[in-house]
Formats: structure tokens, sequence, C-alpha cells
């Protein structure tokens, strides 16, 4: 969910083949007001702080320049906060942003399925590629590691809630964070309506995998509809855990209502 700048971490850590990664403008800076169950980052951590569902650290995977984790600390504050982040080009601004505030730290790597090395493009500010192997001079070797052995080196309090702005390599990142999924309460993660080829999968698919690791879907925000035919292409699925009492009622109106 790279907002304003459209960032990258991510790497094919099952295949090891080249990812080109295309990535969309999403809605965060919407105007404020409106119904305020529209479906926008804003509206859905509003509805999230609803839930009182515990989250002390927020993991950050493609934080660009930090405005995702911002909107998340304006419902969130004095939380811990690790932005991760691929392209060496956010590095001032995620300086600078975590200089600000005291429980924020960063970490200039991309994350997969494993540690390690790849190359990465990172001319574009707007996109990338990884790959393992160096395509041309714009290839630079950048690390890769899980999001396990990330919390090794810089450890967060728990519960912990995971955003991944990842274009198609979740499944290798969750596989990755089996650990750190045991202490985790709330992922947000871009799915997709379209199969660009493995290790990426649909929303469908993702939900199954998600379900199975014991999530499901509690809010949907932010859909995208692609510029060539107005087909729905993407959104956000916020997923917790689903032993969550909240999934056991199946009421629709409030008592009284009818």
């Amino acid at each position: 969910m790279s907002l304003l700048g459209r960032s990258v971490s991510v790497v094919n850590s099952i295949s090891g083949q080249l990812f080109n990664v295309h990535l969309n403008p999403h809605l965060l800076n919407r105007p404020q007001g409106g119904r305020r169950n529209e479906p926008t980052l804003d509206n859905a951590l509003r509805r999230l702080t609803t839930h009182n569902i515990e989250i002390a650290s927020l993991i950050d995977v493609g934080a660009s320049n930090g405005i995702w984790s911002k909107a998340f600390a304006r419902h969130f504050p004095e939380r811990h906060h690790l932005l991760v982040e691929a392209n060496q080009k956010y590095l001032p601004a995620l300086t600078n942003v975590c200089q600000k505030e005291p429980d924020w730290r960063f970490a200039m790597t991309a994350v997969g399925g494993t540690t390690g090395e790849v190359y990465f493009d990172g001319s574009d500010p707007l996109g990338g590629h990884l790959s393992t192997t160096s395509r041309n001079e714009n290839y630079r070797p950048c690390p890769v590691t899980t999001i396990d052995d990330l919390l090794k080196v810089q450890p967060l309090p728990g519960p912990v809630m995971i955003k991944l702005d990842t274009h198609g390599v979740e499944i290798p990142i969750l596989a990755g964070a089996m650990e750190t999924l045991k202490r985790t309460t709330v992922l947000v993660i871009e799915a997709y309506n379209f199969t660009f080829g493995q290790p990426a999968v649909p929303f469908w698919d993702l939900c199954r995998y998600m379900q199975k690791l014991g999530f499901r879907p509690l809010d949907v925000f932010d859909l995208l509809y692609r510029e060539v035919d107005n087909a729905f292409w993407q959104f956000d699925l916020l997923f917790a855990r689903s032993d969550l009492p909240l999934f056991e009622d199946t009421r629709y109106f409030k008592a009284g209502r009818h």
C-alpha cells in the first residue's frame, strides 16, 4: 500500500525470477468528511480502534516515506514502529521521520521468505525491480531478510500488526514470519483481483492461506480500478485473528432495531 510513493520491498524467494513491480496510486489523502464507513484507509483505521484489538507495534513493510505509518499513528499513537523499505531513495525521508519519533525505527532491506542478498533496480522511485542477478548497471546488491530474522535484530513488543505493500510476494513473506505471526493480531495486505504468476496469488487464494494461518478478513478499503477498462484491480484487506469473539456474533442490526 505504498501511498504517494509507490514503494517496493519485495523478493521472489521461491523461483528466483525477476519481479517487475508496477505500483498504483492509492487514496490515502481523500478529503475528510463524507460517510464514516467509506472504504478508505482513515476510516478503516478508525473502525479498527472500535474493536479493542491490542496492538503494541507496527511492522510497515513497503514503507516508502513513512506516510502509511503516519496514518496509523493518528489512530494508534504511542506505538512502536518498524518501517521496512528496499528503495534507497527513501532513506532521507525515513531517517527524518524516525528521528522525530522516539519509538520508530527503520530498516533498508527487501523482505521475502529467505535471508540473503538480491539485486535491486531503484532508479525509479515510483517502482522497482528485484532480481537474483544483475541485469544492468542500475541493479545494485540489496539485502533481503525475513520478518522473523529482522525482529531478531530489531525486536518489537507484541502484539504486532503487520502491513504488507509487497505486490505479489505476500506468501513467501508470510512463510518467513511464522514466529512473528504467533504474536500478531492484525495484518493489512494489498490484494489483487488478477493473477500475475507465482508466487503472487489473487485475493481469494490469499484469504484461504490466511485462514490456514488463523486469520480472517475484518475490513476492506482503498479499492482501485485499472485505467484500461475500469475493471476491479486491487484493494487492501485487513485481517484479524479468527478467534476474536466478534466473529461469533452473526447479528447485523443493533439490539432493538428489529
